[in-house]
């Protein structure tokens, strides 16, 4: 193993550039981007085409898959995988960061840019990992396949793809979670709440004419913008100052900007809600249509500012995973119409019809109709398998720490193969900046992390 370690040092400079001009391309899933030929957009294949085209030139044999998912593979024998991703969730605002968020920027010993640790780091580092098992001269006794898909963060309809037609690995991990070892991801499920709401305004009310907020639905909203005609502005300083909002006069009307902070929606809590900042006000000012505000006061009542789902009905937990999530991620007001959408992380113990049986008869309660946009059962895997064992060895081996495995309200392409588990390549006690702004990986990290991976492949392969 001495020779693949000093492989990877040695390569470490050329694995920071190509994984800088990875992270120039945004590749932001948009719906409207679509095409035939681009199925989740042109600078989501763009980044697909940048890898296999770096893969390639380190000589790894690559198949691009309809544009929706590709391979780089080295060895031969039975399959082992390696699952990450290459599409990324939007910057959000660019004022907030400090290098831009597409620029691949060193420094201070830090790799900048939207991916570096979701999911682009990772997944170069152990694009470089297999490169050094494979010159270390070793004898590849598996085929060792990194699967590269282009919809984790909106759907997985990349990692269904792959399996219509190409080899699904015996076993695998995807370096898209944190170290040691993940064995267990809560349920996912999201889902759309909408009312139609409208009728005239009452005179001398101000009329609450747009709403929206949240780009992601595994986001938490980072702002809220509301717009009123007929209101003051100095009324609304008063109602939403407290919150930190700002208030200004626009278009004939009055412009309330709501900021928040964004998080991963696995860990709602960690960030700062602004949806859930303008629902606290509602009750403060009277404005019109009468429907937008009655049923603004029930969403708020629904939701009531919590990340567990108590008032929604759904609270649970286990000692594995523990509490569930809700995350009230996106909200729009338009067309006649309310509408809001939602992402629940459930404990990989817990019952998901009963949390969705929950989400109905809150639904129900209220009023609201309900459309389920998703619903993705826990993974759980022993902490006493093969796997799993090998895993933490192979991270006690290169960090000198034996970790013990654990449970995520993430999700990853794991739950949509068989025998596989999430490994880093977050480590412990580093900040958690995926789907944040200023996201960054540290070059010491990224250097450790691509060790960990390459003691884990030649544990597989049997080296060790």
């Amino acid at each position: 193993m001495d020779k693949v370690h000093s492989l990877i040092d040695s390569d470490f400079d050329a694995l920071v550039e190509d994984l800088a001009a990875l992270l120039r391309i945004r590749s932001v899933f948009e719906e409207s981007c679509r095409t035939d030929e681009h199925p989740f957009g042109q600078d989501v294949t763009a980044a697909l085409d940048k890898f296999l085209e770096i893969a390639a030139q380190l000589g790894f044999r690559t198949k691009n898959v309809d544009n929706m998912v590709g391979y780089a593979e080295i060895g031969s024998g039975p399959l082992f995988g390696v699952l990450a991703h290459l599409d990324v969730v939007p910057e959000g605002k660019a004022e907030l960061w400090r290098f831009p968020p597409y620029g691949g920027v060193v420094s201070d010993g830090k790799l900048y840019g939207r991916g570096t640790t979701d999911d682009k780091g990772p997944a170069v580092s152990a694009l470089y990992a297999l490169k050094a098992l494979r010159d270390s001269g070793a004898a590849l006794s598996r085929r060792f396949r990194l699967i590269v898909g282009l919809d984790e963060e909106s759907g997985f309809r990349c990692i269904e793809r792959y399996k219509k037609t190409e080899e699904i690995p015996e076993a695998g991990f995807s370096p898209d979670a944190d170290f040691p070892v993940v064995n267990g991801e809560k349920g996912t499920i999201r889902f759309t709440l909408s009312k139609a709401v409208g009728g005239h305004n009452a005179k001398g009310l101000p009329e609450l004419v747009s709403l929206s907020g949240g780009t992601r639905v595994n986001v938490v909203p980072d702002e809220a913008r509301a717009f009123f005609k007929g209101a003051g502005a100095g009324n609304l300083e008063k109602i939403f100052l407290p919150v930190g909002a700002s208030v200004t006069n626009e278009g004939g009307g009055v412009l309330v900007v709501i900021n928040g902070v964004a998080a991963h929606a696995m860990e709602p809590w960690k960030g700062e809600n602004a949806i859930y900042k303008f629902l606290s006000r509602v009750d403060e000012l009277d404005f019109g249509p009468a429907s937008v505000h009655a049923e603004l006061l029930k969403l708020r009542g629904l939701f009531n500012g919590e990340t567990t789902g108590e008032s929604l009905g759904i609270a649970c937990r286990d000692d594995i995973s523990g509490p569930l999530s809700c995350n009230l991620a996106i909200i729009s007001l338009g067309g006649g119409r309310l509408t809001v959408k939602c992402d629940v992380r459930y404990p990989v113990t817990a019952d998901g019809q009963s949390v969705l049986d929950g989400i109905a008869s809150a639904a129900e309660r209220i009023g609201w109709e309900l459309e389920i946009l998703e619903s993705k059962k826990p993974l759980y895997v022993q902490p006493d398998s093969d796997l799993v064992r090998t895993l933490l060895d192979a991270y006690e081996a290169v960090t000198g720490e034996r970790g013990e495995p654990f449970s995520i309200g993430g999700g990853t392409y794991c739950r949509a193969m068989p025998n596989a588990v999430s490994f880093g390549g977050h480590f412990p006690g580093e900040e958690e900046l995926a789907h944040q702004a200023n996201e960054y990986v540290t070059l010491d990290s990224l250097r450790k992390m691509t060790h960990v991976y390459a003691e884990a492949l030649a544990r597989f392969n049997g080296n060790i």
